[in-house]
C-alpha cells in the first residue's frame, strides 16, 4: 500500500486537481439551452476550465468542426499533464491507450469514404493523427477510395494490419477494417497488460479491459448476425481471443445461434443482460459508454493511489468531450433541451 502512494501520490493529486475542473450538471443545463455552437463555445470560454484553450479563439465566429477539434486537443493536453507525472511500465501503458484515438480518427475517415464522400471534410478533426510522423494525413484525405487510403498508409502499423485488403478485396468493407482496427488495439492492451503490469494495477486492468472486451464481442457478434450476412467462422476471426465475465461457452453459444433473438436470448443469461431490452437495440453507444462511465466511477472511489485514477480521468474526460459534442449535434438539429440531456452522461 505505501509502495503505491509514493508511486501515485504526485499524479494522484494532479488527477484530483484535474477532475475539480471538470464541467458539473449546472454546466450541462446551460449548454443545453444554447441555440447556437457559439452561445456554447462562448459558454465554456468564459465559465469553464476550457477558458484556457479557448482564449485565442473568437467564439462569435467558430464553428461546429474547430470546436470539436479544440475539445479533442485538451484531451491531448491532459496526456501531456500526466506524462510529467509518470515513467516506466506506467507511462508506457498510457501511450497504449493513446492509441485507440488515432485508429478512432482512421474510422472516422474510412466512414467517410464509405458514404461516397472525400475524407477533405474531416481533415480539420484529425487531432491524434496529425501527431503520426509516419503518416500522411493530407494524403489520407486525398484518398478516392479505400485502397488507396490504405495504401497511403505506408510505413506506419496500421498498413501493415490493412494491407491485406488491397489485394483481397472478398472481405473489403468497412465492418471488416473496422473489426482488424479493433482487434489489433484490444489485443495489444492484453499483451501489455500481461507483460508490465502486476499487483493491484493489473487486476484493476483486467477488470476495467475485461469489462470492456466482453461487452463489445457481444456487441460484435449481434451485429453481425443482424446486419450483416457473415459466416460463422469469419465471426470468430472478428472475436477479441479474451474474456472476463463471459463465459467461453457463451460466447460460442452466440455465434453458433441462428439469429438475433437466439442471441439475445443466451445475453439475458450472461452478467451483461442489463443492456438488452426489447424496445431498442442492443448495447446502443450510449449504453456502452455509461457502462463504462460506472465503472470508472466505482474504481475511483474504491482505488486511490492506484493506476485507477488515472484510468478514470482519461475516461471520464473523454466522455465529458463525447456530452459537449452531443450537445453541440442536438444544437445542429434543433432537437429539444430535455432530449439532448438524455444523451448527456453525468451520473443518473
Amino acid at each position: 500500500m505505501l509502495s503505491s502512494i509514493f508511486k501515485y501520490s504526485g499524479v494522484t493529486a494532479k488527477i484530483k486537481v484535474m477532475l475539480g475542473q471538470m464541467l458539473v450538471p449546472e454546466d450541462y443545463e446551460e449548454l443545453v439551452r444554447k441555440k447556437t455552437v457559439q452561445e456554447v463555445a462562448a459558454y465554456l470560454k468564459y465559465n469553464t476550465s476550457y477558458k484556457s484553450i479557448l482564449e485565442e479563439i473568437n467564439e462569435n465566429s467558430i464553428h461546429r468542426g474547430q470546436l470539436e477539434r479544440v475539445l479533442k486537443k485538451t484531451l491531448i493536453q491532459s496526456y501531456i499533464k500526466l506524462f510529467k507525472f509518470l515513467k516506466g511500465d506506467i507511462k508506457s501503458f498510457l501511450k497504449s491507450i493513446f492509441l485507440r484515438y488515432e485508429i478512432e480518427e482512421l474510422k472516422m475517415l474510412t466512414r467517410v469514404l464509405d458514404t461516397g464522400r472525400s475524407p477533405q471534410i474531416a481533415q480539420d478533426s484529425l487531432v491524434f493523427l496529425e501527431k503520426y510522423n509516419t503518416i500522411d494525413i493530407h494524403a489520407l484525405a486525398a484518398s478516392k477510395n479505400i485502397q488507396q487510403f490504405i495504401e497511403n498508409l505506408e510505413g506506419s502499423v496500421y498498413y501493415k494490419l490493412l494491407s491485406p485488403f488491397i489485394t483481397n478485396t472478398e472481405h473489403l468493407n468497412l465492418f471488416s477494417i473496422e473489426m482488424v482496427l479493433d482487434m489489433y488495439y484490444f489485443n495489444l492492451l492484453w499483451k501489455q497488460k500481461d507483460k508490465i503490469m502486476s499487483g493491484q494495477d493489473q487486476s484493476i486492468i483486467t477488470t476495467s479491459l475485461g469489462s470492456e472486451t466482453d461487452i463489445l464481442n457481444i456487441l460484435w457478434i449481434h451485429r453481425c448476425k443482424k446486419y450483416y450476412n457473415i459466416q460463422n467462422e469469419l465471426i470468430y476471426s472478428y472475436i477479441i481471443p479474451h474474456n472476463y465475465k463471459l463465459k467461453k461457452s457463451q460466447i460460442i453459444e452466440m455465434v453458433e445461434a441462428e439469429t438475433p433473438e437466439e442471441v439475445e436470448s443466451i445475453i439475458k443469461n450472461t452478467p451483461y443482460s442489463k443492456f438488452f431490452s426489447s424496445d431498442k437495440d442492443l448495447l446502443l453507444e450510449h449504453d456502452f459508454d455509461y457502462y463504462i462511465y460506472k465503472l470508472y466511477r466505482s474504481l475511483l472511489r474504491r482505488n486511490n493511489f492506484s493506476i485507477a485514477s488515472l484510468m478514470a480521468f482519461i475516461h471520464l474526460k473523454e466522455i465529458e468531450i463525447k456530452n459537449i459534442i452531443s450537445v453541440i449535434e442536438g444544437i445542429r438539429y434543433n432537437i429539444e433541451p430535455e432530449q439532448i440531456k438524455k444523451y448527456i452522461l453525468v451520473g443518473h
